[in-house]
């Protein structure tokens, strides 16, 4: 395996593939191509593993009882949480909050965030409308002005548009890290610049981006970043949301009750509550304990392997599978062939075959290939680009278990469908 410093040893990518148990599945006689991982990424054993012993060796509520199962519990909660601090390198693990995924993060700031009134909110025609809407629907209901930034057609931004965008007035900004129609990943970077020398806050949707690039929160100074841990290798149901300590201090609660108080007086006929800081004020109720285990294993599996190794195996099979594609007259690949600035996914259309889940369903019957059809969740970007979001785009993302012949099948697939159309 790879480390993230010091000696760096060459990943054996055949024993990361052998710790994917559905990979060893076949369908009518032949091997699974599981090409849909910028959806759901597939589960590893040593992430079962550790969600399996949380059920089968301490079943306890965590933060709650005293007893050594309630203990063993709390110990390995916190323990992930500083799993997951490590693995965005956020300054504290008391900044990384457990949600159920990238939506409800995205939600949480959105609905929760403090922002002065008549200011005026940022995002942009190509992130996922869980990175939209939130912040749409919070500018309806404070009456903020909200401003839309144009992707180019090829999916990158120009930053002299961000630069005309964001002014004295901007309260924050929200943009998707990497982007899960085009692959392309933002300047990150230079628009937290642009945004901090205004004076706004900058939520980062990281889902694309965390389970495939290294990611560092304080290196890139971002206030806000919402993860979905599904993505990641680890369970479904979990996502995290990391924000700066002072802006998590000052954010409104989202929800009240059990674990997010330190007292609750009754005095003169009234209920008086003394809330707990961040991480506990955002964890109301039983938590999902064995969610967070498997999250803080899924964060260490990824370490163990080496972000940047991750980056390099993807882009390798996204150069493979690019180089045919651009040959193939009937294929339209949506966004940049630049593999430098994308993460390893290609979304395309086929000329000969009017409806992207008719190219989905030739793949997985015929063979056993299996990509994600449809809008990908990024209406406004298929509008823009004038394809009719209803026949959509086909999606090939390629992840730390995928290798070479898993493209080739795939290519096969795509040159079987051209000839069976045309």
């Amino acid at each position: 395996m790879a480390t993230e410093r010091g000696l760096i040893i060459m990943v054996d990518w055949k024993r990361v593939r052998n710790d994917f148990s559905a990979l060893e599945r076949t369908i009518n006689g032949r091997p699974v191509v599981y090409l849909d991982s910028a959806c759901m990424a597939l589960k590893p054993r040593q992430v079962i593993d550790a969600m399996n012993e949380y059920y089968e060796q301490y079943p306890a509520c965590g933060g709650r009882s005293i007893h050594k199962f309630g203990e063993e519990a709390s110990n390995a909660y916190s323990a992930s949480r500083g799993k997951f601090a490590r693995f965005i390198n956020a300054a504290q693990q008391e900044e990384c909050i457990w949600t159920r995924n990238a939506t409800e993060s995205l939600n949480m700031v959105a609905s929760s965030a403090r922002l002065p009134k008549g200011s005026k909110i940022i995002t942009t025609s190509l992130e996922h409308h869980s990175g939209s809407l939130p912040f749409v629907e919070r500018a309806k209901r404070d009456g903020l002005d909200i401003e839309i930034v144009k992707a180019q057609p090829d999916g990158t931004f120009d930053i002299e548009d961000w630069k005309r965008a964001i002014d004295n007035k901007t309260s924050l900004v929200s943009v998707v890290h990497s982007s899960n129609v085009t692959g392309t990943v933002a300047p990150m970077k230079e628009i937290v610049e642009i945004a901090h020398d205004r004076g706004a806050l900058v939520m980062s949707d990281d889902a694309q981006y965390a389970p495939h690039h290294p990611l560092d929160v304080q290196a890139l100074d971002v206030d806000f970043s919402a993860i979905s841990v599904h993505k990641m290798c680890g369970p479904t149901g979990m996502g995290v949301l990391y924000g700066k300590m002072e802006h998590l201090e000052s954010m409104n609660m989202c929800l009240y009750g059990g674990d997010t108080v330190s007292d609750v007086r009754f005095e003169n006929n009234k209920i008086l509550p003394d809330y707990l800081p961040p991480p506990e004020k955002f964890e109301a109720g039983l938590q999902n304990y064995a969610g967070a285990i498997g999250a803080g294993a899924a964060a260490e599996y990824l370490q163990s392997i080496g972000m940047r190794e991750i980056e390099k195996h993807e882009r390798s099979l996204l150069e493979m599978a690019l180089k045919r594609m651009l040959d193939m007259e009937q294929v339209h690949i949506l966004g940049t062939d630049d593999i430098s600035i994308k993460t390893g996914l290609v979304t395309f259309t086929v000329d000969t075959v009017s409806s992207a889940h008719d190219v989905a369903t030739f793949l997985n019957d015929e063979f056993n290939v299996m990509v994600r059809s449809g809008w990908h969740c990024v209406g406004p970007f298929h509008y823009q680009m004038k394809i009719d979001p209803k026949m959509g785009t086909v999606r090939a993302s390629f992840y730390i278990y995928n290798n070479q012949s898993d493209v080739t099948i795939f290519l096969e697939g795509l040159d079987a469908l051209i000839e069976a159309s045309s």
